[in-house]
């Protein structure tokens, strides 16, 4: 019986954990890309749960390879920049789609990074669907079933992450990441 209570309780958290926001287009031009020696390596959560590993790719890039702890791995190019006060990361799927993607699409994430601690926080698409549900915010956009998909320029982008970068329901609960290598 605690089981099948405990089934539930997990599917229910599971249905209402949100899911990152994704675009069509980046978020970065050329210009805004910065490598940070500091991202390279192997990132684990505080959970024990997820592991990153950054490492640099090109002049301003990194080649991520996300492994969760159930065994799947996905890789991402991802870029770095600075808007405003803030930082930044652009992922976008190195092969085709996964359990976040089911297209190949853009991942727009804040981060924080002091020393050996990384915080991200990815755009959230349930915030982001209210808030265009709610004629709050109004920027190009698509749906696909229940999905928003973002479909407006860099510039429309970057003024949309500076507006709501310090919103804790645009970019909810950071996952917290500790250097392991």
């Amino acid at each position: 019986m605690n089981r099948i209570k405990y089934s539930i309780v997990v599917g229910i958290a599971i249905f209402m954990m949100g899911c990152p926001a994704r675009s069509l287009f980046p978020l970065f031009t050329e210009s805004d890309l910065v490598f940070n020696p500091a991202l390279v390596g192997t990132w684990i959560d505080v959970e024990g749960a997820d592991t990153f590993t950054f490492q640099k790719a090109g002049e301003k890039g990194y080649n991520v390879v996300s492994l969760e702890q159930k065994g799947n791995s996905e890789g991402y190019r991802v870029q770095l920049g600075r808007l405003g006060k803030f930082w930044f990361i652009d992922s976008f799927p190195l092969k085709g789609g996964g359990d976040h993607h089911t297209l190949s699409a853009h991942i727009l994430s804040r981060i924080w990074l002091n020393s050996d601690t990384l915080r991200m926080a990815s755009l959230e698409s349930d915030w982001l669907r209210g808030m265009i549900d709610a004629k709050t915010l109004s920027i190009a956009h698509v749906r696909r079933d229940d999905d928003i998909i973002l479909t407006a320029t860099t510039e429309e982008l970057r003024t949309l992450v500076l507006l709501f970068a310090e919103d804790d329901k645009a970019f909810p609960d950071p996952g917290v990441f500790i250097r392991t290598k």
